[in-house]
Protein backbone atom coordinates (compact mmCIF):
# COMPACT_ATOMS: atom_id res chain seq x y z
CA UNK A 1 0.00 0.00 0.00
CA UNK A 2 1.26 3.26 -0.68
CA UNK A 3 1.98 5.69 1.99
CA UNK A 4 -0.46 8.58 2.57
CA UNK A 5 1.91 10.53 5.50
CA UNK A 6 3.76 13.24 3.99
CA UNK A 7 6.80 11.80 6.32
CA UNK A 8 6.38 8.42 4.53
CA UNK A 9 4.66 6.83 7.18
CA UNK A 10 2.18 4.08 6.51
CA UNK A 11 -1.54 4.76 6.44
CA UNK A 12 -2.26 3.00 10.01
CA UNK A 13 0.47 4.62 11.61
CA UNK A 14 -1.74 4.81 14.61
CA UNK A 15 -1.39 1.10 14.92
CA UNK A 16 2.35 1.31 15.07
CA UNK A 17 4.22 1.96 18.55
CA UNK A 18 5.46 5.13 19.86
CA UNK A 19 9.21 3.62 19.02
CA UNK A 20 8.43 2.40 15.75
CA UNK A 21 7.08 6.11 14.65
CA UNK A 22 9.96 7.33 15.44
CA UNK A 23 11.96 5.47 14.00
CA UNK A 24 10.12 5.93 11.02
CA UNK A 25 10.45 9.61 11.54
CA UNK A 26 14.44 9.58 12.45
CA UNK A 27 13.93 11.23 15.65
CA UNK A 28 14.64 11.21 19.19
CA UNK A 29 11.32 12.08 21.21
CA UNK A 30 13.56 13.09 24.05
CA UNK A 31 15.38 15.74 22.10
CA UNK A 32 13.62 16.40 18.84
CA UNK A 33 14.88 17.83 16.37
CA UNK A 34 17.67 20.07 15.56
CA UNK A 35 16.43 23.64 13.50
CA UNK A 36 19.40 22.36 10.56
CA UNK A 37 17.41 19.31 10.20
CA UNK A 38 13.94 20.89 10.55
CA UNK A 39 14.23 23.50 7.99
CA UNK A 40 15.95 20.52 5.79
CA UNK A 41 12.03 19.34 6.12
CA UNK A 42 10.00 22.30 6.06
CA UNK A 43 11.91 23.03 2.42
CA UNK A 44 11.37 19.37 1.32
CA UNK A 45 7.65 19.34 2.55
CA UNK A 46 6.69 23.01 2.59
CA UNK A 47 4.54 25.03 5.25
CA UNK A 48 2.23 23.68 7.07
CA UNK A 49 -1.40 25.67 6.24
CA UNK A 50 -4.34 24.17 4.46
CA UNK A 51 -4.11 24.72 0.74
CA UNK A 52 -7.23 27.02 -0.61
CA UNK A 53 -8.72 27.28 -3.68
CA UNK A 54 -6.81 29.80 -5.90
CA UNK A 55 -7.77 33.05 -5.96
CA UNK A 56 -10.54 34.06 -8.73
CA UNK A 57 -9.40 36.90 -10.86
CA UNK A 58 -11.27 40.04 -10.60
CA UNK A 59 -12.30 40.20 -14.17
CA UNK A 60 -13.91 36.47 -14.03
CA UNK A 61 -16.00 37.35 -11.17
CA UNK A 62 -17.10 40.76 -12.86
CA UNK A 63 -18.42 38.67 -15.42
CA UNK A 64 -20.09 35.99 -13.41
CA UNK A 65 -22.32 38.36 -12.11
CA UNK A 66 -24.12 38.57 -15.86
CA UNK A 67 -24.63 34.49 -15.83
CA UNK A 68 -28.15 34.80 -14.66
CA UNK A 69 -30.76 33.34 -17.37
CA UNK A 70 -33.02 37.02 -16.80
CA UNK A 71 -29.83 39.22 -16.86
CA UNK A 72 -28.84 37.64 -20.45
CA UNK A 73 -32.39 38.07 -21.78
CA UNK A 74 -32.21 41.27 -20.60
CA UNK A 75 -29.23 41.84 -22.47
CA UNK A 76 -30.12 40.01 -25.56
CA UNK A 77 -33.77 42.17 -25.52
CA UNK A 78 -31.60 45.41 -24.85
CA UNK A 79 -29.07 44.54 -28.22
CA UNK A 80 -32.46 43.26 -30.17
CA UNK A 81 -34.74 46.69 -29.70
CA UNK A 82 -32.10 48.50 -30.19
CA UNK A 83 -30.97 47.10 -33.65
CA UNK A 84 -34.85 47.31 -34.58
CA UNK A 85 -36.52 50.22 -33.10
CA UNK A 86 -33.06 52.45 -33.39
CA UNK A 87 -34.37 54.00 -30.01
CA UNK A 88 -31.39 54.67 -27.06
CA UNK A 89 -33.06 55.14 -24.26
CA UNK A 90 -34.86 51.37 -23.70
CA UNK A 91 -31.34 49.87 -24.21
CA UNK A 92 -29.36 52.16 -22.44
CA UNK A 93 -32.00 52.01 -19.57
CA UNK A 94 -31.59 48.16 -19.53
CA UNK A 95 -27.83 48.31 -19.76
CA UNK A 96 -27.80 50.53 -16.95
CA UNK A 97 -29.82 48.36 -14.48
CA UNK A 98 -27.68 45.65 -15.68
CA UNK A 99 -24.24 47.30 -14.57
CA UNK A 100 -25.44 48.34 -11.30
CA UNK A 101 -26.54 44.98 -10.81
CA UNK A 102 -22.96 43.79 -11.62
CA UNK A 103 -21.15 46.37 -9.20
CA UNK A 104 -23.19 45.53 -6.22
CA UNK A 105 -22.23 41.90 -6.29
CA UNK A 106 -19.10 42.23 -6.99
CA UNK A 107 -18.17 45.10 -4.88
CA UNK A 108 -19.94 43.18 -1.93
CA UNK A 109 -17.81 39.92 -2.73
CA UNK A 110 -14.67 42.07 -3.14
CA UNK A 111 -15.47 43.69 0.40
CA UNK A 112 -16.74 40.13 1.98
CA UNK A 113 -13.30 38.77 0.70
CA UNK A 114 -10.36 41.13 2.03
CA UNK A 115 -12.17 40.74 5.06
CA UNK A 116 -11.93 36.91 5.37
CA UNK A 117 -8.08 37.33 4.17
CA UNK A 118 -7.37 39.57 6.75
CA UNK A 119 -9.30 37.31 9.40
CA UNK A 120 -6.85 34.51 8.16
CA UNK A 121 -4.01 36.68 8.71
CA UNK A 122 -4.91 38.10 12.33
CA UNK A 123 -5.31 34.25 13.12
CA UNK A 124 -2.06 32.85 14.24
CA UNK A 125 -1.75 29.38 15.96
CA UNK A 126 1.22 28.77 18.12
CA UNK A 127 2.64 25.42 19.29
CA UNK A 128 5.28 24.43 21.91
CA UNK A 129 7.98 22.23 20.34
CA UNK A 130 11.01 20.49 21.53
CA UNK A 131 14.02 21.08 19.01
CA UNK A 132 17.46 20.60 19.96
CA UNK A 133 16.68 19.75 23.24
CA UNK A 134 14.42 22.91 24.21
CA UNK A 135 10.93 23.78 24.47
CA UNK A 136 10.33 26.81 21.93
CA UNK A 137 6.94 28.31 21.08
CA UNK A 138 6.50 27.96 17.52
CA UNK A 139 4.73 29.55 14.66
CA UNK A 140 2.45 25.96 13.75
CA UNK A 141 2.95 26.74 10.33
CA UNK A 142 6.67 26.22 10.64
CA UNK A 143 6.13 22.90 12.11
CA UNK A 144 7.14 19.36 9.88
CA UNK A 145 6.72 15.69 10.52
CA UNK A 146 8.81 14.69 13.27
CA UNK A 147 8.62 17.66 15.37
CA UNK A 148 7.77 16.61 18.63
CA UNK A 149 4.79 18.54 20.51
CA UNK A 150 3.97 19.21 23.96
CA UNK A 151 0.25 19.53 24.32
CA UNK A 152 -1.31 20.94 27.71
CA UNK A 153 -5.10 21.73 28.39
CA UNK A 154 -6.86 24.37 26.50
CA UNK A 155 -4.51 23.87 23.42
CA UNK A 156 -5.09 23.47 19.69
CA UNK A 157 -3.68 20.44 17.96
CA UNK A 158 -1.54 22.03 15.49
CA UNK A 159 -0.93 18.70 13.61
CA UNK A 160 -1.74 14.76 13.29
CA UNK A 161 0.49 12.83 15.06
CA UNK A 162 1.30 9.49 17.33
CA UNK A 163 1.37 9.79 21.08
CA UNK A 164 4.40 8.85 22.83
CA UNK A 165 3.93 10.09 26.22
CA UNK A 166 0.38 11.30 27.80
CA UNK A 167 -1.10 11.60 31.30
CA UNK A 168 -4.53 12.21 32.07
CA UNK A 169 -5.13 13.19 28.36
CA UNK A 170 -8.59 13.68 26.64
CA UNK A 171 -9.13 15.87 23.71
CA UNK A 172 -12.78 17.06 22.15
CA UNK A 173 -12.94 16.02 18.71
CA UNK A 174 -15.99 16.86 17.71
CA UNK A 175 -15.01 19.34 14.52
CA UNK A 176 -13.97 16.01 13.16
CA UNK A 177 -16.38 12.99 14.22
CA UNK A 178 -18.94 15.29 16.08
CA UNK A 179 -19.04 13.69 19.31
CA UNK A 180 -19.18 16.17 21.91
CA UNK A 181 -17.98 14.55 24.79
CA UNK A 182 -13.98 14.44 25.29
CA UNK A 183 -12.30 11.50 24.29
CA UNK A 184 -9.64 9.65 26.35
CA UNK A 185 -6.19 9.11 24.87
CA UNK A 186 -3.19 7.21 25.65
CA UNK A 187 0.12 6.45 24.47
CA UNK A 188 0.36 3.06 25.24
CA UNK A 189 -2.47 1.74 23.78
CA UNK A 190 -3.01 -0.99 21.62
CA UNK A 191 -5.01 -0.04 18.32
CA UNK A 192 -5.94 -1.98 15.61
CA UNK A 193 -4.84 -0.71 11.78
CA UNK A 194 -8.35 -0.41 10.68
CA UNK A 195 -10.21 1.21 13.56
CA UNK A 196 -12.30 4.18 12.43
CA UNK A 197 -11.04 8.14 13.60
CA UNK A 198 -13.35 7.67 16.67
CA UNK A 199 -11.00 4.49 18.28
CA UNK A 200 -7.44 5.74 17.61
CA UNK A 201 -6.62 6.91 21.28
CA UNK A 202 -2.94 6.63 20.21
CA UNK A 203 -3.53 9.77 17.61
CA UNK A 204 -4.40 13.20 17.73
CA UNK A 205 -5.46 15.13 14.87
CA UNK A 206 -5.24 18.96 13.63
CA UNK A 207 -7.41 21.94 15.26
CA UNK A 208 -8.80 19.09 17.88
CA UNK A 209 -9.00 20.64 21.51
CA UNK A 210 -6.97 19.43 25.11
CA UNK A 211 -9.29 19.47 27.71
CA UNK A 212 -7.57 17.84 30.12
CA UNK A 213 -4.15 16.51 31.15
CA UNK A 214 -0.97 16.31 29.02
CA UNK A 215 1.03 14.86 25.97
CA UNK A 216 3.61 14.68 23.41
CA UNK A 217 2.95 14.06 20.33
CA UNK A 218 5.45 12.98 17.32
CA UNK A 219 3.53 14.87 14.27
CA UNK A 220 3.27 12.48 11.31
CA UNK A 221 0.91 14.85 8.79
CA UNK A 222 1.09 18.53 8.11
CA UNK A 223 -0.93 20.28 5.90
CA UNK A 224 -3.14 18.76 3.58
CA UNK A 225 -1.52 15.07 4.25
CA UNK A 226 -3.97 15.18 7.63
CA UNK A 227 -7.25 14.42 8.50
CA UNK A 228 -8.19 18.25 8.45
CA UNK A 229 -6.51 18.44 4.87
CA UNK A 230 -8.72 15.90 3.24
CA UNK A 231 -11.98 17.54 4.70
CA UNK A 232 -10.78 21.14 3.46
CA UNK A 233 -9.90 18.83 -0.13
CA UNK A 234 -13.31 17.68 -0.44
CA UNK A 235 -15.21 20.96 0.66
CA UNK A 236 -12.77 22.36 -2.61
CA UNK A 237 -14.09 19.81 -5.20
CA UNK A 238 -17.70 20.70 -4.08
CA UNK A 239 -19.35 22.30 -6.22
CA UNK A 240 -22.40 24.76 -5.06
CA UNK A 241 -25.62 24.84 -6.38
CA UNK A 242 -28.24 27.40 -7.23
CA UNK A 243 -29.74 29.19 -4.52
CA UNK A 244 -33.77 28.56 -3.83
CA UNK A 245 -34.28 32.59 -5.12
CA UNK A 246 -31.82 31.53 -7.84
CA UNK A 247 -34.05 28.87 -9.20
CA UNK A 248 -37.34 30.79 -9.05
CA UNK A 249 -35.51 33.50 -10.57
CA UNK A 250 -34.64 31.28 -13.36
CA UNK A 251 -37.87 29.29 -13.96
CA UNK A 252 -39.52 32.96 -14.22
CA UNK A 253 -37.19 33.58 -16.83
CA UNK A 254 -37.82 30.96 -18.89
CA UNK A 255 -41.34 31.42 -18.42
CA UNK A 256 -40.66 35.21 -19.51
CA UNK A 257 -38.93 33.45 -22.51
CA UNK A 258 -41.83 31.56 -23.55
CA UNK A 259 -44.66 34.09 -22.84
CA UNK A 260 -42.16 36.44 -24.94
CA UNK A 261 -41.88 34.07 -27.96
CA UNK A 262 -46.07 33.36 -28.11
CA UNK A 263 -46.41 37.09 -27.93
CA UNK A 264 -44.12 37.14 -31.27
CA UNK A 265 -46.16 34.87 -32.74
CA UNK A 266 -49.47 35.55 -32.42
CA UNK A 267 -48.53 38.93 -33.46
CA UNK A 268 -46.96 37.50 -36.37
CA UNK A 269 -49.69 35.42 -37.32
CA UNK A 270 -52.41 37.95 -36.79
CA UNK A 271 -50.78 40.78 -38.30
CA UNK A 272 -50.23 38.93 -41.69
CA UNK A 273 -54.06 37.45 -41.59
CA UNK A 274 -54.89 40.98 -41.37
CA UNK A 275 -52.27 42.26 -44.52
CA UNK A 276 -50.00 44.23 -42.29
CA UNK A 277 -46.11 45.26 -43.36
CA UNK A 278 -43.33 42.84 -42.16
CA UNK A 279 -41.31 45.31 -40.71
CA UNK A 280 -44.19 46.97 -38.76
CA UNK A 281 -45.09 43.68 -37.49
CA UNK A 282 -41.61 42.61 -36.26
CA UNK A 283 -40.87 46.02 -34.60
CA UNK A 284 -44.17 45.58 -32.74
CA UNK A 285 -43.55 42.15 -31.79
CA UNK A 286 -40.48 42.86 -30.11
CA UNK A 287 -41.67 46.25 -28.51
CA UNK A 288 -44.16 43.63 -26.78
CA UNK A 289 -41.77 41.30 -26.09
CA UNK A 290 -39.26 43.66 -24.36
CA UNK A 291 -42.19 45.29 -22.34
CA UNK A 292 -42.98 41.62 -21.01
CA UNK A 293 -39.59 41.56 -19.47
CA UNK A 294 -39.21 43.04 -15.61
CA UNK A 295 -36.15 45.42 -16.49
CA UNK A 296 -36.29 46.33 -12.36
CA UNK A 297 -35.78 43.00 -11.05
CA UNK A 298 -32.65 42.29 -10.96
CA UNK A 299 -31.54 45.79 -9.21
CA UNK A 300 -34.56 45.40 -6.87
CA UNK A 301 -33.21 41.91 -5.75
CA UNK A 302 -29.43 42.94 -5.79
CA UNK A 303 -30.56 45.92 -3.30
CA UNK A 304 -32.15 43.96 -1.10
CA UNK A 305 -29.77 41.23 -0.86
CA UNK A 306 -27.13 43.72 -0.31
CA UNK A 307 -29.04 45.38 2.80
CA UNK A 308 -29.62 42.19 4.61
CA UNK A 309 -25.67 41.62 3.79
CA UNK A 310 -25.50 44.93 5.79
CA UNK A 311 -27.67 43.63 8.46
CA UNK A 312 -25.78 40.49 8.50
CA UNK A 313 -22.57 42.55 9.18
CA UNK A 314 -23.45 44.67 11.57
CA UNK A 315 -23.92 41.20 13.82
CA UNK A 316 -20.47 40.43 13.00
CA UNK A 317 -21.28 38.09 10.12
CA UNK A 318 -19.37 38.10 6.57
CA UNK A 319 -21.34 37.05 3.61
CA UNK A 320 -19.32 36.41 0.94
CA UNK A 321 -21.88 36.50 -1.59
CA UNK A 322 -25.32 37.98 -2.07
CA UNK A 323 -27.24 34.59 -2.86
CA UNK A 324 -25.93 33.14 0.68
CA UNK A 325 -28.23 35.88 2.67
CA UNK A 326 -31.39 34.45 0.87
CA UNK A 327 -30.46 31.06 1.35
CA UNK A 328 -29.77 31.69 5.16
CA UNK A 329 -33.17 33.24 4.81
CA UNK A 330 -34.49 29.90 3.40
CA UNK A 331 -33.09 27.17 5.76
CA UNK A 332 -35.69 25.41 7.65
CA UNK A 333 -33.34 22.58 9.56
CA UNK A 334 -29.54 23.21 10.84
CA UNK A 335 -28.62 19.74 11.91
CA UNK A 336 -24.98 20.59 14.31
CA UNK A 337 -23.36 19.80 17.43
CA UNK A 338 -23.91 22.68 19.52
CA UNK A 339 -20.73 21.92 21.61
CA UNK A 340 -17.83 24.15 20.33
CA UNK A 341 -19.43 25.67 17.62
CA UNK A 342 -23.09 27.26 19.02
CA UNK A 343 -21.70 26.50 22.89
CA UNK A 344 -18.40 26.35 25.23
CA UNK A 345 -19.48 23.58 26.55
CA UNK A 346 -19.63 25.68 29.65
CA UNK A 347 -23.18 24.20 31.84
CA UNK A 348 -23.97 27.10 34.51
CA UNK A 349 -27.01 26.65 37.17
CA UNK A 350 -29.30 29.10 37.30
CA UNK A 351 -31.57 28.24 40.11
CA UNK A 352 -30.94 26.41 43.58
CA UNK A 353 -33.71 24.76 45.38
CA UNK A 354 -32.64 24.14 48.78
CA UNK A 355 -34.06 23.37 52.19
CA UNK A 356 -37.44 24.69 50.66
CA UNK A 357 -35.98 27.89 49.76
CA UNK A 358 -34.76 29.07 45.96
CA UNK A 359 -32.17 30.44 44.80
CA UNK A 360 -31.03 32.38 41.71
CA UNK A 361 -27.57 31.93 40.71
CA UNK A 362 -25.33 35.06 38.25
CA UNK A 363 -22.45 34.49 36.36
CA UNK A 364 -21.32 32.74 33.50
CA UNK A 365 -19.47 29.61 32.44
CA UNK A 366 -16.55 28.77 34.57
CA UNK A 367 -16.21 32.39 35.43
CA UNK A 368 -15.68 33.19 39.51
CA UNK A 369 -18.00 36.65 38.47
CA UNK A 370 -21.26 35.54 40.27
CA UNK A 371 -23.61 35.73 43.25
CA UNK A 372 -25.88 33.93 44.57
CA UNK A 373 -29.40 35.32 45.68
CA UNK A 374 -32.88 34.41 47.37
CA UNK A 375 -35.56 34.91 45.14
CA UNK A 376 -36.56 39.04 46.28
CA UNK A 377 -33.14 39.60 45.12
CA UNK A 378 -31.14 40.20 48.78
CA UNK A 379 -27.62 38.22 49.09
CA UNK A 380 -28.23 34.59 50.48
CA UNK A 381 -25.66 35.04 53.39
CA UNK A 382 -26.71 33.22 55.95
CA UNK A 383 -29.67 31.71 54.36
CA UNK A 384 -28.44 28.20 53.54
CA UNK A 385 -26.82 28.09 57.33
CA UNK A 386 -29.96 29.23 58.97
CA UNK A 387 -31.97 26.60 57.09
CA UNK A 388 -32.32 24.71 60.34
CA UNK A 389 -30.64 21.94 61.47
CA UNK A 390 -33.40 19.05 59.67
CA UNK A 391 -32.57 20.18 56.49
CA UNK A 392 -28.75 20.72 56.89
CA UNK A 393 -28.80 17.08 57.87
CA UNK A 394 -30.88 16.11 54.59
CA UNK A 395 -30.21 16.02 50.99
CA UNK A 396 -29.87 18.62 48.41
CA UNK A 397 -31.72 16.63 45.43
CA UNK A 398 -30.05 18.24 42.24
CA UNK A 399 -31.56 17.00 39.07
CA UNK A 400 -28.75 16.49 36.83
CA UNK A 401 -29.99 16.55 33.24
CA UNK A 402 -27.08 17.21 31.09
CA UNK A 403 -25.95 14.56 29.33
CA UNK A 404 -22.46 12.92 30.96
CA UNK A 405 -22.70 15.13 34.10
CA UNK A 406 -21.70 13.43 37.39
CA UNK A 407 -22.81 14.96 41.12
CA UNK A 408 -19.64 14.09 43.19
CA UNK A 409 -19.96 15.37 47.31
CA UNK A 410 -18.35 18.22 48.60
CA UNK A 411 -17.44 18.69 52.59
CA UNK A 412 -19.17 21.44 53.93
CA UNK A 413 -20.06 22.02 57.43
CA UNK A 414 -23.94 23.83 56.77
CA UNK A 415 -25.25 21.80 54.30
CA UNK A 416 -24.45 18.78 52.55
CA UNK A 417 -23.02 20.00 48.45
CA UNK A 418 -23.12 18.12 45.26
CA UNK A 419 -20.42 19.42 42.70
CA UNK A 420 -21.67 18.74 39.05
CA UNK A 421 -19.38 17.90 36.56
CA UNK A 422 -20.26 18.00 33.30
Amino acid sequence: MAPSTSAGLPPSWHALSAGEVAAGLDVDPSSGLSSAEAARRLAEYGPKRLEQAPAEPGWRAFLRQFQDLLIVILLVAAAVSLVVSREWETPVAIVVVVLLNAMIGFVQESRAEAALDALRQMTVTTATVRRDGRLARLNAEELVPGDVVVLAPGDRVPADGRLFSSSSLEVQESVLTGEALAVAKSADATVEAEVPLTDRVTAVYMNTAVTRGRGEVLVTDTGMAGETGRIADMLQKAQPGPTPLQRQIDALSRTLAWVSGVVIVAVFVLGLVRGQDFGDLFVSAVSLAVAAIPEGLPAVVAFTLAMGTGRMAKRGAIVKRLASVETLGSTSQICTDKTGTLTLNQMTARELLLAGRRFTVSGQGYSFDGRIRTTDGSPADGGVAGAGQEHRRGRAVLGVVCEGAVAKPVECPAVQVLDVFG
